[in-house]
């Protein structure tokens, strides 16, 4: 908002605005930014809420639990999850309630997600009742899913996470495959719904059709790091799990850029700065597992992996003008070089390194900051 507002008293100053229309300007601003921290304090309480709920649900079933047999509870905690997922569904409809609508649209699917995992306990997998839960997971994304692609925009990115996960318990309870199967499965399904995500994008750039498709394809680039990292450690690849997540942290970083620079500008977002920041950032602490934990390389091999990476992000930062990623390549750019400092103490070429290093920094700030003046 600051930078907007210093852009209108600019605009007023040489004479491109009047008066009443920069008044108007500024105003206009400040009504925008304070409909922005409502919807984040609605949320805010809304995410309270949800959790004073679950709190007061685990007091009520610490009492009433151990009275129930395990077909009770599996009923208990499905009616439940049912009942606060409709609720939330009703609420949607009114605009100030749609934070907590939300919300609970996804604590309900969490809980019917619960009640199913849980009812192995009371019916074994391959039995009737087992493949009658099973079935009754798969119908879930279906009859609570799809009305949803013509609500809004959110929950069918929700109800995308959902499927996968409702479609695994489909599979462990209903057929013989086993946990290793399962994920291969449930990859493939994501994939193939990427793969029909992307084509609805670029049938579609102007999301006229499917409004919903940019945000379900979004969540879905998250919900393969769950899928990527449970298949390695499955597949018995352990530590080197790690490889496979640094692979589709780079296909979607790369994929976030793209949307950036290179896509239509129906697709283009605010929030994609934002996501290549927290991508920028998930790659401090897989860059140190990367190279000097898993790989056990030296010290110089996190410096080149963590503080290069913070190099790259100043250069595309100054060229982009995205200020997450200027603040989360230095902080990339320090971790690495404090990392390298501390390995390397008490060596006189480290503490020359990273002098030179600091002097170098010093002046490239003082001699772009000039040349911007001059601009």
């Amino acid at each position: 908002m600051r930078s907007v507002l210093e852009a209108v008293r600019r605009w007023e100053e040489k004479g491109l605005v009047g008066g009443d229309l920069a008044e108007k300007l500024r105003t206009e601003v400040r009504d925008h930014s304070a409909a922005g921290t409502q919807r984040l304090f609605q949320y805010v309480l809304a995410a309270t809420g949800a959790t004073v709920l679950i709190i007061a649900g685990g007091v009520f079933l610490d009492w009433a639990w151990p009275q129930m047999t395990e077909a009770l509870r599996t009923v208990v905690l499905a009616v439940v999850g049912l009942a606060v997922h409709l609720a939330g569904t009703r609420l949607e409809s009114v605009r100030q309630w749609r934070p907590a609508a939300y919300l609970m649209q996804t604590g309900g699917l969490v809980l019917l997600a619960v009640a199913l995992v849980y009812s192995e306990r009371a019916w074994p997998d391959l039995s009737a009742a087992g493949i009658a839960s099973g079935v009754v997971a798969l119908a879930i994304p279906v009859v609570l899913g799809l009305p949803s692609l013509k609500r809004n925009d959110v929950m069918p990115a929700v109800h995308l996470v959902a499927g996968l996960q409702f479609l695994a318990i489909f599979l462990d309870r209903a057929t013989p495959l086993p946990d290793d199967g399962v994920l291969w499965v449930v990859d493939a399904v994501l994939l193939v719904s990427m793969l029909a995500m992307l084509r609805l994008l670029r049938t579609d750039p102007q999301l006229e059709r499917s409004p919903w498709a940019l945000n379900a394809f979004a969540m879905s680039l998250l919900a393969g790091f769950v899928l990527v990292t449970l298949t390695g450690y499955e597949n018995d690849l352990g530590d080197d799990t790690i490889y496979a997540v640094d692979v589709w942290l780079f296909l979607t970083a790369t994929a976030t850029v793209y949307g950036i620079h290179r896509a239509p500008e129906g697709l283009r977002r605010e929030w994609f700065g934002r996501q290549l920041a927290a991508y920028q950032l998930a790659w401090i602490p897989l860059g140190f597992g990367s190279t000097v934990g898993v790989a056990d390389g030296p010290p110089e091999a996190a410096l080149v992996a963590v503080a290069g990476s913070g190099v790259l992000g100043f250069l595309y930062a100054q060229k982009s003008r995205l200020r997450e990623i200027l603040a989360v390549s230095a902080v990339s750019f320090v971790s690495g070089t404090w990392y390298w400092g501390v390995e390397r103490a008490g060596a006189l070429g480290a503490v020359l390194a990273l002098a030179v290093t600091a002097a170098l920094l010093f002046w490239y700030s003082g001699r772009y900051r000039s040349r911007s003046a001059e601009a």
